[in-house]
């Protein structure tokens, strides 16, 4: 968009015949791809293209970090996003007017439409493809793709969460219970351990962690049982145990309210298998 008449990618290649940015103007749908570095102010004339364009009521499609540019641009105040899931915090400092849904593959919001990662891209790209030419053609394109044209659940099931720092006051606490996230544990017997009341406790570890002690630890027993659905042969309900839940209905409740799934469907999508080769045709008689 920039006006030259070959433009270099961070990937290596060229992009050629690019139109001049102004081009924008009169655009149904303005489509904005993921970038190297979001973060990073982008050329002032395509954020005021891509401002303008919003005003004349085109569709704002981004893609991945593509979201970035259209807060730059001043067109998100208000309005529902997403991102990828690694750049949930920087987006969220960055433009806090905008209502991040940083869980959802994709955010259909009317006027902006945003999506997670690459295939979260894609995602997007066939509900736009099922809006405008109805949802046949876009199970078609999907068939072409060798992708299912809706995919279950959101961005929880694959974002990885960031342990925060241990180095403060409870750092001798936290360290303990990690090591013990399997065993049970309440507050009144943790906070007897730190030497504190319940209340202190809770209040302490809330503005250290920013969680509750109890939402910590279904956290981290969470976190253990993607480990174990991914990388052992125990049952369901085998893992919830060793997790440290007390039942297998636990378990499905924490682990659907923190990966939008099931351990049963995040197993199936992460364990991974090795295709077995289709038996030969039998010759008809």
């Amino acid at each position: 968009m920039c006006g030259r008449a070959s433009t270099p990618t961070s990937l290596g290649f060229t992009i050629a015949d690019l139109k001049p940015v102004d081009w924008i103007s009169g655009a149904d749908t303005v489509v904005v791809p993921g970038l190297e570095s979001p973060w990073e102010p982008q050329d002032p004339a395509v954020l005021a293209a891509v401002a303008k364009a919003a005003d004349d009521g085109a569709r704002l499609v981004s893609l991945c970090a593509g979201a970035f540019v259209l807060g730059q641009a001043g067109v998100l105040d208000g309005r529902r996003v997403t991102t990828h899931w690694a750049l949930a915090d920087e987006f969220r400092a960055a433009f806090p007017r905008a209502h991040l849904l940083e869980h959802a593959m994709y955010v259909d919001d009317g006027q902006v439409l945003s999506s997670g990662g690459m295939l979260a891209s894609a995602d997007l790209c066939l509900h736009v493809l099922g809006r405008d030419h109805g949802q046949s053609y876009a199970n078609d394109v999907s068939r072409m793709l060798i992708s299912p044209p809706h995919r279950t659940g959101g961005q929880a099931q694959y974002a990885k969460a960031p342990l925060r720092p241990t180095s403060g006051p409870l750092a001798p606490v936290l360290e303990w219970l990690a090591e013990h996230i399997t065993e049970p544990l309440t507050l009144p017997g943790v906070a007897a351990r730190a030497h504190m009341s319940p209340r202190t406790l809770e209040r302490r570890f809330r503005a250290e962690t920013g969680d509750s002690l109890a939402g910590w630890i279904a956290r981290r027993r969470v976190e253990r049982a993607r480990a174990l659905l991914e990388d052992s042969d125990l049952s369901v309900t085998q893992v919830a145990h060793a997790a440290g839940f007390t039942s297998t209905g636990s378990l499905r409740r924490h682990f659907l309210a923190h990966t939008g799934t099931s351990p049963r469907s995040y197993r199936d999508a992460f364990r991974g298998s090795t295709p077995k080769t289709p038996p030969p045709d039998l010759p008809t008689r």
